[in-house]
């Protein structure tokens, strides 16, 4: 069986303006796609790195229901539906008690709640397309199986966005659209707490994974052949660090 073709497919990509959203945006814009670019970080740049009427962008924090509702109407508007959902939005974190209570729950919002905003409202759109075709791929984290000091709260979102996609992805089976779970490891991205050299230095000792082959990744399973589902896809450098 041959690889599903991404040619017209109408895309939404969410946190676009990170490393992973920027880099499967330009690896599916390569294979044809039509995407719909979102973050609610700046996307300064975005439209000089990704030039092509192809693409369209819309800023939004997706855990904000007005925002939501702005961005999804700009995908019906520049898309005219939807085919597939990448979710790659989210932010750090810290040890729980070096938190105030107002970012603890910005990291909830961003890395959990803006995820079930969106795939709600992208199954909308998705159920309207050829049936057999539709994706919904999520991006997660080996987090949380490592639990390492520090990512209390970031692991209790991240494995809210595990055990949402696996679950969900059995009861969307009837409508024959595919849900897929990524598990990165640590990834070479501004989301961590170094400038772009250390990053590059890390991977270039394989303790971070570049972000390009997390979309990779992502671009795999949005192109298994109907009937294929790409459940759960866990991928991490080779010297990830464990405690």
């Amino acid at each position: 069986m041959g690889s599903m073709s991404l040619a017209g497919k109408r895309v939404l990509i969410t946190g676009a303006a990170g490393g992973v959203g920027r880099a499967v945006a330009r690896q599916m814009l390569q294979q044809g796609a039509r995407l719909l670019l979102t973050d609610r970080a700046t996307l300064d740049g975005l439209a000089d790195d990704l030039t092509s009427p192809a693409v369209a962008i819309h800023p939004g924090d997706l855990s904000r229901a007005d925002d939501a509702d702005e961005v999804f109407a700009a995908a019906d508007a520049h898309l005219g539906g939807l085919d597939i959902l990448v979710g790659c939005a989210g932010v750090g974190s810290d040890p729980l008690m070096a938190f105030t209570d107002e970012s603890w729950r910005d990291v909830i919002a961003s890395n959990l709640v803006s995820y079930v905003a969106c795939t709600r409202k992208a199954v909308e759109r998705i159920r309207r397309a050829p049936r057999g075709t539709g994706s919904v791929i999520l991006l997660g984290s080996i987090s949380v199986h490592i639990k390492a000091v520090g990512e209390s709260v970031y692991n209790a979102a991240k494995g809210g966005v595990a055990s949402f996609a696996e679950t969900l992805r059995k009861e969307l089976i009837a409508d024959e659209i595919r849900v897929t779970l990524i598990e990165p490891g640590a990834i070479g991205s501004a989301m961590q707490p170094f400038d772009a050299a250390e990053r590059a230095r890390r991977i270039s000792i394989h303790q971070m994974l570049p972000p390009e082959e997390v979309a990779d990744a992502i671009l795999f399973a949005a192109t298994r052949p109907v009937g294929v589902d790409c459940v759960t896809l866990r991928i991490e450098p080779m010297d990830q660090k464990i405690f």
